[in-house]
């Protein structure tokens, strides 16, 4: 188990089999059910996703029940498209290249100009291949999953994808109130553990006045609080407010920080922006927006710090503040984290902001797909992965995502990526564009790679008359 994520694993050996099994399971269920047609392509996706609390940490966190859908669906197209009954549209085959124009630029650049990446055990050639196998592990089973869409869009619908979401939101909100029941009755980590908690989420000292961070069944409780954020406005604009009140209260209880943002930019983006903007003009202008009210936090940080010194016992302060002014306290770490007033992860995206900083050409091209792990461990000393980074065990996966294709495949790419994902068809509602500008925003914050994917290709492809009806209605 020494693979680098044992302190991920559960310390009783019949729940981490269990945990470790349950990814090929939930996967064989999932897709017998889609092959069955008792679900669709998006059902299986999104509930697989909903399950990444159970994965195969022997071989890597990676290793999800969506991880393995992925896989199958990538195999499945992969034969039909050497079968000739799937192609690959011109924009999409541009997509599909750009990594590999990314990894080549930036091989050129260390061999002629410089090469500012480390290299543990002296494996250079580690350095070449890392990029195959991101290509062919993330990022092709991902442009799988869109051709699969694209391919069954006349079975599917925006109102079918919204009524998924729902349900889930509800399902994963009942399953977060047994985990807090079953934590704060028998106070027994591995029943936790079986339930889909990480121990390091039940430590009482650090997780909120409950000493719980509920995550569900979903991989962490920051990704549980972005798709409790997704799915808000469905219930809002569908006028159940008990269920939205409910969705809100338990998003609190992931003590997430990434919830207030998404929150702020859905209050911004559906009430502050006029419906009929364009959907990159509204991303754009909520980022803006989001931008200045976080500078205005950084220029106020002392006056919020001293309010949660002195009420630091109060149960609403620690719940609303206490991991807010660790993000934005550097007398311990002296070293600014903060970017346009948004205090980044010192442990993620701080150390590839501070190797960007140093080495500013990378912005063009990135630092190649999944070399992130060849950064210099300098960038990350006196942080628990420091030891991991110097033995070349990990990488960074970014939650910032657009920043994340910024790094992985640098600026030409990363706006390309932006214009193909933010397309829609004219005919689409004024709710579904506004609803992928909100995806695009969170986009920033958030881990929702598969979200993005289905919403805009539902935008760029599927209209659908229900749709209409429902938005008119609404």
């Amino acid at each position: 188990m020494e693979n680098g994520y044992s302190s991920l694993q559960s310390s009783n050996l019949f729940v981490e089999c269990f945990r470790e099994s349950m990814p090929l399971v939930i996967a064989v269920i999932l897709l017998y059910l889609y092959y069955n047609k008792r679900i669709s392509i998006i059902d299986t996706l999104l509930y697989a996703f909903a399950t990444e609390a159970y994965t195969m940490l022997l071989i890597g966190p990676t290793f999800t029940a969506t991880f393995f859908v992925g896989i199958y669906i990538f195999v499945e197209q992969v034969h039909q498209l050497f079968t000739g009954r799937q192609y690959i549209r011109k924009e999409y085959l541009f997509l599909l290249i750009l990594p590999l124009l990314s990894s080549i630029v930036v091989f050129l650049i260390t061999q002629f100009y410089k090469d500012p990446f480390n290299y543990p055990g002296g494996r250079l050639y580690a350095f070449y291949t890392k990029p195959i196998y991101f290509y062919l592990k993330t990022y092709l089973p991902l442009f799988a999953i869109g051709a699969k869409i694209v391919q069954e869009r006349g079975q599917l619908s925006f109102e079918k994808f919204a009524g998924s979401m729902k349900k889930i939101a509800v399902i994963s909100c009942i399953i977060a109130a047994i985990q807090i029941a079953v934590q704060l009755i028998f106070q027994n980590v591995e029943l936790s553990e079986l339930l889909g908690l990480q121990s390091r989420y039940l430590i009482m000292e650090i997780n909120g006045p409950l000493g719980v961070r509920v995550q569900a069944l979903f991989a962490e409780p920051k990704i549980f609080s972005a798709f409790l954020s997704l799915a808000i406005p469905f219930f809002l604009r569908d006028r159940n407010y008990k269920a939205a009140t409910v969705m809100f209260v338990v998003g609190i209880l992931t003590s997430s920080q990434t919830f207030w943002v998404n929150i702020m930019a859905g209050g911004l983006l559906f009430f502050a922006l006029p419906k009929l903007m364009s959907v990159r003009w509204k991303i754009i202008s909520t980022l803006g927006m989001i931008v200045g009210i976080f500078l205005a936090i950084a220029a106020s940080k002392e006056y919020f710090m001293k309010q949660y010194l002195a009420n630091r016992n109060h149960p609403i302060y620690r719940l609303l503040l206490e991991r807010s002014t660790y993000r934005y306290n550097n007398e311990i770490w002296r070293k600014n984290n903060i970017i346009l007033g948004i205090p980044l992860q010192r442990d993620m995206e701080l150390p590839v902001v501070d190797f960007l900083r140093d080495e500013p050409y990378l912005f063009i091209s990135g630092y190649g797909a999944g070399n992130s792990t060849f950064i210099p461990p300098r960038y990350f000393f006196g942080q628990m992965s420091y030891q991991n980074r110097v033995e070349g065990i990990g990488g960074q996966n970014l939650n910032m995502r657009w920043f994340f294709i910024l790094a992985e495949f640098g600026a030409v790419s990363l706006f390309f990526f932006f214009l193909i994902l933010t397309r829609t068809a004219q005919e689409t509602p004024p709710f579904q564009r506004s609803y992928l500008a909100y995806l695009a925003v969170c986009f920033f914050f958030s881990q929702i790679d598969l979200f993005l994917i289905i919403v805009a290709l539902l935008c760029a492809y599927n209209e659908s008359i229900n749709e209409n009806e429902h938005e008119q209605s609404t």
